[in-house]
Parts: structure tokens; C-alpha cells; sequence
């Protein structure tokens, strides 16, 4: 059975600069719905998104939680993740699309998925600005602005650069902003790391130690770490993902409910929805029909 049930877009598919397979992309919000209307209905996609509203007001809804719009807000989504908006005529401002790819040429991987708006783990996706801070990251914007439409010689490397600014000021207003005490940089990269392996494997319902191994960590260590920080135990943090899938897949497929239990490693009908009804309080027959 195919793993992809919702539409997924490509950076390509929105008139992005083509180099292999690092591509990036830059518009005027406005512009960009006007040229772009399929992009409405509940998506995801294979790059990174910046989005910053200068104008406009409604709603942002990213993996089942809902945002406000509003100016002077910058949401950060990472490739997978399901995002639709309901949106004002006015809304405005400036979006942006780049691949892994096309940040990694001149960073590391390490550094990528170390901002922490793109760690669903620990962070919303969500940043607000200030005046002085929105004029500041709207020059950098820009910038990168005239390189993108100028296509003048090093453009790709001067955009991956001011690209670069614009994440690590985001990580700075992000943490200004944030009541809680940053994470020490050793336990964010294990939490990050974990993120990648939860996305990875949580449709194989592995055991705690399996993770704790690919971690280099003892079971022990790794809840303990997950509690501490999180809140949560680990295995929470495995069942909210498949409850996650199992909504993305119940609102925006048209896979049976048996379908999609097996889709989700479960093959027994009635262990998922009673698995499904214990976090959300409906069985899956009831969250299709109230969310669609």
C-alpha cells in the first residue's frame, strides 16, 4: 500500500529556482496565493517554509492546532508536516520554500534541525516580532529578495548566507520570547535526534530500548531525559505521533478505517479505535465525520 494518502508538494511545483534538487523559492504572500490557489485545501510538503504576515488576519492551522493571523507573525514548517489557513483578502507578506538540499550545501545537518521551530518535540512553530525585529528580518528578506530575482553570479551561496541570518535571528527572538530556560545543547540534540527516529519508526511500534539504542543512551537515561524535559514518557510521545498520522489520514484520505489501521501497523480493527478513542475521546468513525 502506498505510504503517501494526502497531497504532498514539491518546491517544483511552484516555479522554484531548479539546481538538482536545491531548490528555493521566494514571493510576496499575496502574489504567491494568487498564483497559487490549489494550495488551500490541508497539504503537506517536501521543504522548509518561512512565512511572514505583514498584514491580514484568520487562522493558521498546522498538524491539527490553530494559529492566529496576524501581522508581525512568522511561522516555521518543516517537510511533512499537514498545514491549511483561512485567510483574510488583505493578508500579506513574504514566503519562502527551500529544500534540505539547498541549506546543506553550505551547513550542517546538526545546525538545520537545531533551530528550534522546527523541532515539533519541544517548540510551536510560531514566532512573534516586534516592530524593530519585523524591520530588521524584512531587510534580510529583502536582500534575499534581489538576489533571487537579480540571478546574478554567487546568487545561490549570498541567498543560503542572509538565509542563514534569517533562522539564527528567528532562534534569538524565538528564545527571548520563550518563558521556559533553553534545553543544554547535548540533551536538544539527543530530543532532536529522537524526533527524527520517532518519525521514522513509529509505524513499526518498536519498544523503548530500540530507541535508547539508537541513541547510545540506557532505557533509563533516555525516559528520564523525556520527563525531565518533556513532560512525557517516551512511549506518549510514540502513541501521540500515531494519533497524529491516524488524524491526518482520517480527515485527509479516503482510506477505510481498516485501511488505515493497518497503515499504521495495527491489525486489529478494534485495538485501534480503542487506542484511537483513549487519546481523543471519539472513535475514528466519529473524528472523520465531525472534521470533514
Amino acid at each position: 500500500m502506498p505510504e503517501n494518502h494526502l497531497p504532498i508538494f514539491r518546491i517544483q511545483d511552484f516555479d522554484a529556482l531548479p539546481g538538482s534538487e536545491n531548490y528555493f523559492y521566494l514571493n510576496r504572500f499575496a502574489n504567491h496565493l494568487q498564483a497559487h490557489q490549489f494550495i488551500q485545501k490541508p497539504h503537506k510538503h517536501n521543504f522548509f517554509i518561512i512565512l511572514l504576515l505583514t498584514s491580514g488576519s484568520g487562522t493558521h492551522t498546522i498538524d491539527f492546532r490553530t494559529y492566529p493571523v496576524a501581522p508581525r507573525k512568522v511561522y516555521l514548517l518543516s517537510p511533512g508536516q499537514v498545514h491549511s489557513w483561512q485567510l483574510s483578502g488583505d493578508a500579506d507578506g513574504y514566503i519562502l520554500f527551500f529544500t534540505p538540499e539547498f541549506y546543506l550545501l553550505a551547513h550542517s545537518e546538526k545546525k538545520l534541525y537545531g533551530f528550534p521551530f522546527f523541532n515539533a518535540l519541544l517548540h510551536k512553530p510560531l514566532v512573534t516580532l516586534s516592530a524593530p525585529e519585523e524591520a530588521r528580518l524584512l531587510a534580510i528578506v529583502r536582500c534575499i529578495e534581489d538576489e533571487y530575482t537579480q540571478q546574478q553570479l554567487k546568487k545561490d551561496d549570498i541567498i543560503r548566507d542572509y538565509l542563514d541570518i534569517l533562522l539564527l535571528l528567528l532562534t534569538r527572538i524565538y528564545y527571548e520570547g520563550a518563558s521556559s530556560e533553553q534545553v543544554a545543547p547535548m540533551v536538544y540534540g539527543q530530543l532532536q535526534d529522537l524526533h527524527y527516529l520517532i518519525d521514522s519508526h513509529y509505524k513499526t511500534h518498536q519498544p523503548v530500548t530500540f530507541y535508547a539504542e539508537k541513541l547510545h543512551l540506557t532505557a533509563r537515561q533516555l525516559a528520564n531525559t523525556c520527563k525531565r524535559v518533556l513532560g512525557k514518557s517516551l512511549t506518549d510521545l510514540i502513541q501521540e505521533r500515531l494519533v497524529l498520522e491516524a488524524k491526518r489520514l482520517l480527515v485527509h484520505s479516503d482510506l477505510t478505517v481498516t485501511q488505515l489501521a493497518a497503515e499504521l501497523g495495527f491489525f486489529d480493527n478494534s485495538y485501534f479505535a480503542r487506542f484511537f478513542k483513549k487519546h481523543t475521546g471519539q472513535t475514528p468513525e466519529q473524528f472523520r465525520s465531525q472534521n470533514q
